[in-house]
């Protein structure tokens, strides 16, 4: 009984709640249209943070390509948003390693703002800055975290332990804790 039941609100809440899985049982192109609606947005904003705006474009076209190629691979486990940024993040790196650029971006430290630009009009855009300028795995972890993922989603996505995820959003946080306190004095 019990089982029957858990099957039957797998079945009843797959098809609205997951379109994801809906296209990849089915292939039905509507189900997939469901899918970059409902995602397209979050996914460019997360990769924007990560890299240029032009490569974060190429790299969702190349997502959601990978999702097409890939449909039967996809199993109804955890939160499709987590799936597709996990599948976004693994061609991110890709794209970092063919430029030669991530010892470049691990390394980064975050940069300095002269005060004096500092205004209210553009301490968001300077936020993004100091969060774009934090090392890699930093970066990673608190978007992540700031388009919504709990812990164990942002652990899923990058493949690391929960307290490892912790420990790189709480040095992130505190990185961003000291610029804004330098630009501030």
């Amino acid at each position: 009984m019990l089982s029957s039941l858990k099957m039957w609100r797998a079945r009843a809440t797959s098809n609205v709640e997951d379109p994801l899985y809906e296209y990849a049982t089915t292939g039905k192109v509507k189900h997939l249209e469901q899918v970059i609606e409902r995602y397209q947005s979050d996914l460019f904003h997360f990769l924007k943070t990560q890299t240029q705006a032009a490569s974060a474009e190429d790299i969702c076209q190349k997502t959601w390509l990978k999702v097409i190629e890939k449909k039967s691979f996809y199993r109804q486990q955890g939160h499709p948003k987590a799936y597709l940024f996990h599948i976004a993040r693994n061609l991110l790196i890709d794209s970092i390693r063919a430029s030669g650029k991530l010892s470049e971006l691990t390394d980064s430290k975050v940069g300095m703002t002269n005060s004096n630009e500092f205004t209210k009009t553009s301490e968001k855009q300077w936020l993004y800055q100091q969060i774009a300028a934090l090392p890699l795995l930093q970066k990673e972890a608190l978007s992540l975290q700031l388009e919504g993922f709990s812990l164990a989603e942002i652990a899923q996505i990058v493949g690391a332990t929960q307290e490892t995820v912790k420990t790189r959003i709480r040095y992130a946080k505190e990185t961003l804790k000291s610029q804004v306190g330098e630009n501030h004095e």
